[in-house]
């Protein structure tokens, strides 16, 4: 088998990517080359902090940081058996590599936790949004089952950091269905198998 020679390697020097790598690339390349091929540190703000902070509550179950009020709209997102479920999808010369935030025991139901502002969740209804799509492929690649049920639970966010304003979670925690029928993670596989190779590409030119 031919490793694809990409930016990431593992311990035994096979090609890997992740989701966000993929998308990133797709969106923009400069920052791809600043972030993957010359490695420099990705410097968070204020909402990706809140983000992991609202992860991190709901893959322990410790709400101490926040209000009442918050508490109560953290609740009500659906927490499965298992969080942060390290999962890979193998081809041929390298593979994908992810993190589930929470899934179930029989590996059903997958679901992934995102926070965001006004109507910052219709971007998971798109067709561009594929992430659970990635999950889906590795459970049933690794454990010969697709999960029935794939789910965003969108946290609504209060505030604007960029004027000042302290980031708190909202009143409601919207469920969006993601289609992972079998046409669909058929299309995401060979995508995949695509922008792999266009990666390798792009890398290659600033390797010579």
């Amino acid at each position: 088998m031919t490793n694809l020679d990409l930016p990431k390697k593992d311990e035994n020097g096979i090609s890997y990517i992740s989701y966000s790598q993929i998308q990133l690339f797709k969106k923009d390349r400069e920052e791809y080359h600043q972030r993957y091929i010359l490695s420099q540190k990705f410097e968070g703000n204020a909402y990706t902090d809140f983000g992991s902070k609202v992860g991190k509550a709901l893959e322990t179950g410790d709400y101490n940081s926040f209000s009442t009020r918050e508490i109560t709209t953290l609740k009500k997102c659906e927490r499965l058996d298992e969080f942060e479920k390290r999962v890979k999808i193998n081809f041929e010369g390298f593979y994908v590599l992810g993190f589930i935030d929470t899934i179930s025991k029989d590996y059903s139901k997958i679901i992934d936790y995102k926070t965001g502002g006004a109507n910052k969740e219709y971007q998971y209804n798109k067709e561009e949004y594929t992430q659970l799509c990635y999950y889906a492929l590795a459970i049933r690649q690794e454990f010969g089952i697709t999960p029935k049920t794939a789910q965003v639970n969108f946290i609504r966010r209060k505030g604007n950091a960029f004027k000042g304003e302290n980031l708190t979670v909202g009143n409601e925690v919207k469920i969006i269905d993601v289609d992972i029928t079998y046409n669909r993670l058929k299309k995401v596989y060979w995508e995949i198998i695509t922008v792999a190779n266009q990666i390798e590409s792009f890398y290659k030119l600033y390797k010579l």
